[in-house]
């Protein structure tokens, strides 16, 4: 027999240690590290939030203060503005009131003199009136001539002249105030005293005429006329009679 090639017996090399398998614990490792590192970036955000919302509420806090300072200033300003529209307004009011009174007084003041101006006038008009009236009475009642004869008789014992009944007559006859028509045309007497400055002091009807109203148109003439004249020579009777007719 022919030897055949010859065979290498080659054992199988031995089975390598396998080197332990540290693949799943790194991966382990790496994410217990990794979650470590989120929960801390969790916690660090968190922490992040809540300084941030403090900080947020701390400033709504300031703002709120700030606000509510300002709103208290404003209500405070409004307030005093408001006061100061009711000072200004009642002093106006005040101011108008005496302004108003004052006018009212003004025209209460005007008034009255108008109604015075008024009265006044209307008393001058009458006046006036009467004393037309007056003249054209006496003119009617026969003017004094200045005559003895038609004014009446003096007595001659206290020695007045001639024409002083004349005189006495025609200062005396203006003054008669008397409308109505005498009938007869009857004759009071009068006695006149008289002080030595012609002061008529007394006077007493000595003789009626018959008519009551001359007679007392008569003696209220002599008590308007207040004094006598003189006479030529300057004196005055201390007493005369004098007779007064309504158309002499």
């Amino acid at each position: 027999r022919r030897p055949g090639p010859h065979r290498h017996h080659h054992r199988p090399p031995p089975p390598r240690q396998a080197a332990p398998d540290t693949h799943e614990a790194d991966i382990a490792v790496e994410r217990e590290k990794k979650r470590l590192e989120q929960e801390k970036k969790l916690r660090q955000q968190q922490l992040e939030r809540e300084k941030r919302e403090r900080e947020r509420k701390e400033e709504e806090r300031r703002d709120r203060l700030e606000q509510e300072k300002k709103e208290r200033l404003q209500k405070e300003k409004a307030e005093q503005l408001k006061a100061e529209q009711q000072k200004a307004e009642r002093e106006k009011e005040r101011l108008e009131k005496q302004k108003q009174l004052a006018e009212e007084k003004k025209r209460q003041a005007q008034e009255e003199q108008r109604k015075q101006e008024a009265l006044e006038k209307a008393s001058a008009k009458a006046a006036e009136a009467r004393r037309q009236e007056n003249i054209r009475r006496m003119q009617g009642l026969a003017g004094a001539t200045g005559g003895e004869h038609a004014t009446g008789t003096a007595l001659r014992d206290s020695g007045p002249s001639g024409s002083y009944g004349g005189r006495v007559a025609a200062k005396v006859r203006p003054n008669i105030v008397y409308p109505d028509a005498v009938a007869g045309n009857p004759r009071a007497v009068v006695q006149v005293r008289a002080a030595p400055d012609g002061t008529i002091v007394g006077t007493k009807l000595i003789q009626s005429s018959g008519n009551k109203a001359w007679d007392d148109a008569v003696l209220r003439a002599l008590d308007k006329t207040e004094s006598l004249p003189r006479d030529v020579d300057g004196r005055v009777p201390s007493s005369l009679e004098i007779g007064f007719r309504p158309q002499d």
